[in-house]
């Protein structure tokens, strides 16, 4: 995989959501409110197939790149940033800094809104918990900023709630960049 191209959904792979926590999660008190307030604003909204399209639409919130996760990290450790925010660097110099085998945990919380006649009739909160164990990643730095990966495998961890409940864990995906 190209590192530029790799997102949250490639750690998750063609995983579906867990039908019995949708089920779940369909009694939550959130998505039942959620729910009547659908009902009552737009009676012709059909909750079945609403439900189905942010089965469906979820996926999409995973589109995060694994390079801004990874980046965001990076720029935190001391080593790197001796490199970093240096632009006066000459054009054609490039630095090549090998990390040794370490994890990136991140956290993100992505939503769905309803929306029906420009009018907000509530969101659907969703909270991704990421480890990433890497090794083998060196890191291209050139004009003070990090340009590229040249070689590296991740291995990840990876969870997705919602109002509580796990509808999806992958402990396993591992792939090289």
């Amino acid at each position: 995989m190209l590192y530029d191209e790799v997102t949250l959904n490639d750690c998750f792979g063609e995983e579906i959501w867990n039908k019995q926590a949708l089920s779940e999660l369909e009694q939550k008190e959130t998505i039942a409110t959620l729910k009547q307030e659908m009902v009552k604003k737009n009676p012709h909204l059909k909750w079945k197939i609403v439900f189905r399209e942010l089965n469906g639409s979820a996926k999409e919130l995973f589109n995060i790149k694994l390079k801004d996760i990874l980046e965001s990290a990076w720029k935190k450790y001391k080593e790197i940033q001796s490199y970093l925010g240096d632009e006066q660097t000459a054009n054609n110099e490039i630095v090549l800094v090998p990390l040794v085998e370490h994890t990136v945990t991140s956290e993100h919380h992505p939503k769905i809104e309803i929306r029906s006649g420009g009018i907000l009739l509530g969101e659907i909160n969703f909270t991704i918990l990421l480890k990433l164990f890497l090794s083998g990643v060196i890191l291209k730095i050139s004009q003070g900023k990090i340009r590229g990966v040249s070689a590296g495998k991740c291995k990840s961890q990876a969870s997705v709630s919602c109002e509580g409940v796990t509808l999806l864990k992958d402990e396993s995906r591992e792939f090289e960049f």
